[in-house]
């Protein structure tokens, strides 16, 4: 299956990074094609009504459209979606053909506080939603993640470290109904 991650900060030492990056390398050992999205990639011009989009927003624009599935790993900034992000989904909502309807999304997060980046993933649900794309109601949260995950991104928690390869399974059985 073809999958697309998409997320960090800006940021280098991202924990959202580390965090995707580990999950990127989880979906590859289980078969997955997967183009991830980070850092540098999504630095895109800010959003304009009427400007063209950028070899960047195009390339992005490409990957979801050939996706089974996105995962998305978002900081949590003031409970909210990071402008970064916002940007490059802003982008995406204009771009035709539109990737995002029926587009199978599994939210994580990673924060050094106790909810793990969960407050955010609220506004993440009302964006996609509002483009069709459709949520897995599960999601991947990581608090403490300044102490919990390690070098390579993996949670540390047993209790986070056992749910990731459940809500990673739930979200391919659903990307795999969707677009078999």
């Amino acid at each position: 299956m073809k999958l697309a991650l998409v997320g960090g900060s800006l940021r280098a030492g991202s924990l959202n990074a580390r965090l995707l990056h580990h999950l990127a390398r989880a979906l590859e050992a289980r078969g997955h094609e997967v183009a991830a999205f980070t850092g540098e990639a999504l630095r895109l011009p800010l959003y304009e009504e009427g400007a063209a989009p950028s070899a960047e927003a195009q390339t992005l624009h490409g990957a979801l459209r050939e996706a089974q599935g996105l995962v998305i790993v978002s900081p949590e900034y003031n409970s909210g979606i990071p402008g970064h992000l916002k940007n490059a989904v802003d982008w995406l909502s204009t771009m035709k053909p539109s990737p995002w309807p029926d587009l199978p999304v599994l939210l994580c997060s990673a924060s050094p506080g106790a909810f793990g980046g969960a407050r955010g993933l609220v506004a993440w649900r009302a964006t996609l939603a509002n483009m069709g794309a459709l949520a897995l109601p599960e999601a991947i949260t990581v608090p403490h993640a300044d102490q919990q995950l390690d070098a390579e991104g993996a949670p540390t928690d047993p209790r986070t470290a056992a749910s990731v390869p459940r809500v990673l399974e739930k979200f391919l059985t659903l990307a795999a109904r969707l677009h078999p």
